[in-house]
């Protein structure tokens, strides 16, 4: 295929159909109809020679073909996006951008909603848009999907590929919690508490909890009687029951007026809560990437 042939505006459609793997997706990505997304595929698929995305079930596959293609369209974009089409400063006053966000709901109310208050009204063309982690974070970093992914920094060691820049944005401490009438409110938490009384256990969609650890190192086994898999409702669900749980300090102390909890010291160790936010490096000289980078570390002190 001559490379003369391909629209370039079909890249940018072919980047949001191989990350969404969705056309309905896609098409909201990127702003535009499902039928003009779909009239896209088709012609992707003519000019590649391949389906890209196959039915399985109810929903799209990608083929072989589409998920070798991820990378290199990614670089191309990238490459177009912070060489050729960014302008060589950022002006936040001025020009418009959307930064991309991935972080837990936990460091949406404890960092990302303190980032968002600091630029809201002052910054009124700069977007941010906040996803959740996937089941992946350390591929949405390599392959540069996003501005900004904020991760455990125990869960990015050994993963987060050495392409990608790093900074420590989030230092806190796990704590029990308790309704404010609950019998432990105002005491410490000793370890027999976990199993005398039931216990709210958070447990995301990854599987991996550091809590569940520390709790194991430390011989003590819970008497669970609820699970989360979201942090921030665990202190909304504690009002009116005996439950016990664990939750980082910040967290909290930030719910529980709303929540109506105390916290507790535990009498036990559990590890310190260390988040950083990852990108790939190649974003690191970008004026506009700079900038939300200071706004984000201005939060941080």
């Amino acid at each position: 295929m001559n490379v003369g042939q391909l629209d370039l505006n079909l890249l940018v459609v072919l980047d949001a159909l191989l990350r969404e793997q969705n056309v309905t997706r896609a098409a909201e990505r990127l702003h535009m109809s499902q039928p003009a997304t779909s009239t896209a595929l088709a012609r992707l698929r003519k000019t590649l020679g391949d389906p890209l995305l196959v039915k399985q079930g109810r929903y799209l596959r990608l083929t072989p073909r589409g998920e070798a293609l991820i990378g290199p369209v990614r670089e191309v974009l990238a490459t177009i996006e912070q060489h050729i089409v960014a302008p060589p400063d950022f002006d936040p006053a001025r020009d418009e951008r959307t930064f991309n966000l991935v972080a837990s709901d936990y460091v949406g109310v404890v960092l990302i909603r303190p980032l968002l208050e600091r630029v809201n009204g002052v910054v009124p063309n700069v977007r941010l848009d906040l996803g959740g982690l996937s089941a992946d974070p350390a591929r949405m970093i390599e392959r540069d999907e996003f501005d900004l992914v904020i991760l455990p920094e125990v869960l990015a060691e050994g993963v987060v590929p050495g392409s990608c820049s790093s900074a420590p944005v989030l230092r806190d401490r796990y704590v029990g919690a308790v309704w404010s009438q609950h019998a432990l409110a105002g005491q410490s938490l000793p370890p027999r508490a976990l199993a005398e009384y039931p216990y709210l256990a958070f447990a995301p969609p990854s599987g991996f909890s550091l809590m569940d650890e520390d709790l194991d190192r430390a011989g003590i086994t819970p008497r669970v009687e609820a699970r989360s898999v979201n942090l921030i409702t665990m202190p909304l669900l504690l009002a009116g029951t005996d439950l016990v749980t664990i939750i980082p300090e910040s967290l909290g102390e930030q719910l529980a007026p709303a929540a109506d909890i105390v916290l507790l010291e535990p009498e036990f160790p559990l590890r310190p809560v260390r988040e950083s936010a990852y990108w790939h490096s190649r974003r690191d000289a970008d004026p506009g990437h700079r900038w939300l980078r200071e706004q984000l570390l201005a939060v941080v002190r």
